[in-house]
Formats: C-alpha cells, structure tokens, sequence
C-alpha cells in the first residue's frame, strides 16, 4: 500500500507540474480546437496516460483513486488535456477485454499507443469470410487526432435471423477519416470531431460482442489477471469522464479568489471580498465541489472494492453509480455557475478564465453518460421496481 500511495503522489505532483502550462497554452488561444501533438507527448513522458493499462500490455494498473486524482490535476490546467488523459486511458484499460491476437497488434511495439474510440452502436456491419466489412458515422471522436488505433460501436444481423448483435470493432486509425466538424463553447480543444468509415474489414479477433463485454469473462481476462481487468464495465465508463469536471471546479475557485481581490462592486461600492454575500456564494461553491469529490470518491473505492472481490456489481449499483456521476459533475457545474454570475460584466469575455471553466463543465453535463435526468430516471425506476429503459448501466 505505501508503495502504491507514493507512486500516486509521483504522478499526482507530475499532473500538477503540467497544469501551469496547460493553463498558458490555454489562456493564449482560447479558440484552440484541438491539444497539440507535443501535449500528448509530454502527458506520455510524464507517465500518464497508462494509468489504467493492464500491465500486460505495458501499463501501470493503476487505481481508480489516482486515475482521479491525475487527471483532476490536469484539468486544473487544461480540462480539454484531461479530457484526453481520461478517454486514452479509459480506452487503453477497455481494450484489455480483447483477444490477445488485437492486443498485439496494438501494443506490441510499445505501451504508448493512443485508443480513440466512439462506443455508441452506430455502425453497420456486414459479415464476411474472416470477420466484417464496417461502414458508419460515429459524432463526438475525442482524442482522434492522436490515436493509432479506434473504437468503435456497431452492429449486425443476428445468425439466427432473430435482431441485431451488437458489440465494439477495433480498426486502425489509418481506416478513419475524422470531419472536421468540432466548433464547440465547451471542451473546445478536444477536437472531437465527427468518424466516418466505409467499407473496412475487422477481422473476428477485433470484435467483441456488447454482452460478452458486460458480462465481465471477456477472451482477455487469460491475459490480464489484474483486479483492474475485473472493474464493472459501463460503471467504469461512466466514472472515466467525471475527473476533468472535479479539476475545473477547483481551477473556478482559485480563478474567483484572484478575479475578486481588490474589485468594488459597480452600483455597490464595496469591496467584492467584504461583502457578505460573497462570503456565502464562495463557501456554497467549495461546499458543492466538495460534494462532488466525495461522490466521485464513493464511485472509485465501490470499483476498486468489488473488482479486487472478484464481485459483479448488481443492477441498482451500477444504476447508482451512474447517478452518483451525473450528480458529481452537476455539482461542479452549479459551484462554477455561482462563481461566474458573481464576476459580474467581466465574465463574459473570452478572457475570461471563470467563464471558459463553465463552458467545459456544461459540455460534461451534456454528455450522455453523465447527463443527470436520465440517471436519475433509470435508478427511480429500478428504486421502485421497474425495468430501466436505458440497457448501458
């Protein structure tokens, strides 16, 4: 254990080392669509974006409390860099589900490969000697600028003429044209653009079907005998975008104490750091960021706890951690949005650190894993004994 807490410190300090320049970068070009290639590479020397990669594959296999706590740090700079941070190590501890044949293909030359990916049902898959011919349109290709490899979700007629099957497909980036379609007010620079792929072939070891997935006894469960392989699946999913929001309400909170030192309030004529009501919106504000870390905390060690016991998480869990997500980035939200009504007439400028905090934080809320009113309705129905109408918890 002590070696593990001291190699999160490590790693934790390296995040915090970064983020001053992340911040920089990001304060000189607000309008920035996309973090820069040496971005990554500096993410990639400083060791963090194989947090959550199996060993096996050259990862560190890591914990669910680091994974949070580096990449928070990071989004104190840059939520848009940690944003990336997240989805390349998501994506790099998914892929160990896989057979070993794809694993191999994708980190067999070396453990700093970056996994984009869109895993959204949203291809069409046609059956073929050997594997399937892939075609689709997949929004939202976070990280794609710097992938070598993608993820991406689809379907095909079931054998048996009953439905679909659905699962992920692994391509080559090479096999992925990206839009240049990103022009956001939040998470601006994640370059998020738009997948399309016609017609490539994914052999049958660069598949896995949705439940087999789910289901935990995935073909790369032999190869990574970690705890971390054995984490719940769409509960770790949901949990992998929730750091960035925790680090840009706490950046909103050291911003708002520098923006108020020393202004008078127009109409008021008192200090902003006298006057009562800011006193209260700032301590309401660290309350509710407070909020939000301990939920994301409670989702981490729930994870770490289960998988280290070999446990499944029942349905009313993980419809449970998906909320506790959704309310975790909510929190964050309302904390910022109370620190940048009361910057008053000067939070509206582009310059203005505060206002692109919130812009990121209302883009997190609208994810669709972390949006909170279907959460909420999925877990209200389960709570009173109804199927959820959402199968991706």
């Amino acid at each position: 254990m002590a070696e593990e807490a001291g190699r999160r410190a490590e790693l934790v300090e390296r995040a915090r080392q970064l983020a001053p320049k992340l911040a920089a970068r990001a304060a000189a070009d607000p309008w920035a669509r996309r973090v820069e290639p040496d971005v990554i590479e500096e993410l990639r020397g400083a060791e963090l974006l194989t947090i959550g990669q199996p060993s096996a594959n050259g990862g560190q296999e890591l914990d669910w409390i680091t994974y949070l706590e580096v990449n928070a740090a990071l989004a104190e700079g840059c939520p848009s860099t940690a944003w990336h941070s997240c989805v390349g190590n998501a994506h790099a501890w998914l892929v160990g589900h896989w057979p070993d044949e794809c694993q191999e293909e994708i980190y067999g030359n070396g453990p700093d490969i970056y996994v984009a990916g869109v895993l959204v049902d949203r291809g069409d898959a046609t059956p073929v000697d050997g594997g399937w011919m892939l075609s689709g349109f997949w929004p939202f290709g976070s990280g794609i600028d710097h992938a070598g490899w993608v993820i991406l979700g689809g379907h095909f007629p079931s054998p048996d003429g009953d439905g679909q099957v659905s699962g992920m497909f692994v391509l080559p980036a090479e096999d992925v044209s990206a839009l240049d379609d990103w022009h956001a007010n939040g998470l601006r620079a994640t370059g998020s653009s738009s997948l399309v792929v016609k017609d490539a072939f994914v052999p049958e070891h660069r598949f896995i079907r949705g439940d087999v997935l789910a289901s935990g006894q995935t073909p790369g469960m032999a190869r990574n005998v970690g705890w971390i392989q054995r984490s719940s699946l769409m509960p770790t999913l949901a949990y992998a975008l929730v750091p960035p929001a925790l680090g840009a309400a706490r950046a909103s909170l050291s911003a708002f104490a520098e923006e108020v030192d020393g202004k008078v309030i127009s109409h008021v004529d008192v200090l902003q750091t006298d006057w009562p009501l800011t006193h209260r919106q700032f301590a309401e504000a660290h309350a509710l960021v407070d909020q939000g870390e301990l939920l994301m905390r409670r989702i981490a060690e729930l994870l770490i706890d289960a998988a280290l016991k070999d446990e499944a998480l029942e349905l009313p869990l993980r419809a449970r951690v998906r909320l506790d997500c959704a309310y975790a980035v909510r929190r964050c939200l309302e904390a910022v949005r109370t620190l940048y009504l009361a910057t008053g007439g000067r939070g509206v400028r582009d310059s203005n650190r505060i206002g692109r905090l919130q812009a990121d934080l209302q883009a997190i809320n609208m994810h669709a894993i972390t949006a909170l009113d279907p959460a909420l309705e999925a877990y209200g129905r389960i709570l009173m004994g109804h199927p959820p109408r959402t199968p991706r918890l």
